[in-house]
């Protein structure tokens, strides 16, 4: 990664980091673990002018104490220099590992949100095109403008652990509600049968159309998967995620052998680096990028860019963070739908052909609904869903009070 690539950065009159622990409504259960809260940082900007740009930086909910100490170091470290003017030296960031990548993605989504904000009182005509193209530290964001009011962005809308039942009737109302895509929590079925119950429940209360897939998070191992994945193929899944742990490449890969359902990763995808081993290694048909572990809107163009490449495509998810980091994810999906790398839709598709019955044409959705997993997202107006879609914002802002209420730590530096 470059770090010498020229970004104008508008003058700024304060920068604040703000940490945060927000609990989650209920325990968030995985096939590896659970966790009660989201801690991340939140990095505000405000401009001469009055603009304000938000960005966040979450690190893996299980994060230790050490990366946990090593962001918000670089959170203290950052705010200064942007407040004098200087944008972080991209490449010292990506050497950090995690926390560097976390601390990438705050600043990226900082800077992207005040193209779309507009200072206090102008008419809403002022405010910028919110993903126009221009110079990046990490590289350039794109050879095509986003237009001014990007079209919504399809997502997701998750089905949790449970019995057919409860599954069937989640599955109903997310259809109902206009959800075209579904994404179904497994990996604590004890046999093919439990899973395979509430994958006949699903279908019969929505039929065949909407889009149906399966995130294992891990939880089995290759001669589980198989038998799993052989036996959900009468289903129209479009894709399992994660189906084996982290780490296994060469599983992963022999699992696209023995099967028909395209394989996605998402937990293995922790940076470009990895992103780009699990290609060479021919592990996924689908990679799941969460921009705010991988560093931002730069580098997940990049592994796009690969993943069409190597005969993949890309979908998002964002980390389970507050409002300000949905919002970033929103407007990476906007601009990946546009920008000048392959069509990620395309790599999906041809992914599809895998298995029977595929729909072509249209965008394919993104796991981005998850702010309703959180107390509170943060922000004054929450992020709308409508029709299983959701806006590209092209400018947030916070509710103070409730930031106020879940704060741990704050710093300001003015300009």
């Amino acid at each position: 990664m470059s770090g010498t690539d020229p970004i104008a950065l508008p003058r700024l009159v304060t920068a604040e980091a703000v940490s945060v622990r927000v609990p989650f409504r209920r325990p968030l259960l995985g096939a590896t673990g659970e966790f009660t809260h989201r801690r991340a940082w939140l990095l505000r900007v405000v401009t001469e002018d009055g603009r304000e740009g938000l960005g966040e930086a979450a690190l893996n909910p299980f994060a230790g104490e050490v990366t946990t100490a090593a962001l918000a170091m670089l959170m203290r470290e950052i705010v200064p220099a942007l407040a004098a003017g200087r944008m972080p030296v991209w490449s010292e960031l990506a050497g950090e590992g995690e926390p560097g990548r976390a601390a990438m993605a705050a600043v990226d989504g900082a800077v992207m949100s005040l193209a779309g904000a507009r200072s206090p009182g102008a008419p809403a005509s002022a405010a910028a095109a919110p993903l126009a193209a221009g110079p990046h530290p990490a590289g350039p964001l794109a050879t095509e403008s986003a237009t001014p009011s990007p079209a919504p962005i399809p997502v997701v809308a998750l089905i949790g652990f449970g019995g057919p039942d409860a599954g069937a009737d989640a599955a109903a109302q997310a259809v109902d509600l206009g959800f075209e895509t579904l994404k179904l929590r497994a990996g604590f079925e004890r046999t093919t049968d439990q899973l395979v119950d509430r994958l006949r429940a699903i279908r019969g209360a929505v039929g065949p159309e909407p889009r149906l897939r399966v995130d294992a998070g891990g939880a089995w191992d290759l001669e589980t998967a198989t038998e799993r994945i052989l036996a959900m193929e009468s289903f129209r899944i479009e894709f399992v995620e994660q189906p084996l742990a982290t780490r296994e490449l060469a599983g992963h890969a022999a699992l696209r052998e023995r099967t028909g359902i395209p394989i996605a990763l998402d937990e293995e995808i922790e940076s470009e680096g990895a992103a780009g081993a699990a290609l060479a290694e021919g592990a996924a048909d689908v990679i799941v990028v969460k921009p705010a572990r991988v560093g931002g809107l730069a580098a997940t163009l990049r592994i796009a860019t690969a993943a069409s490449a190597a005969g993949a495509s890309v979908v998002l998810g964002t980390y389970f963070e507050t409002g300000v980091g949905i919002a970033a994810v929103l407007r990476v999906a906007a601009v990946l739908r546009t920008a000048a790398v392959p069509r990620a839709a395309e790599g999906l598709r041809a992914a599809d052909r895998r298995w029977s019955g595929t729909r072509s044409g249209g965008d394919h959705a993104h796991s981005l609904a998850t702010a309703g997993i959180l107390a509170h997202d943060l922000l004054r107006v929450p992020l709308p869903i409508e029709r299983g879609r959701m806006a590209v914002p092209a400018a947030i802002s916070l509710d103070d009070a409730e930031v106020d209420r879940y704060t741990l730590e704050r710093f300001e530096v003015r300009g």
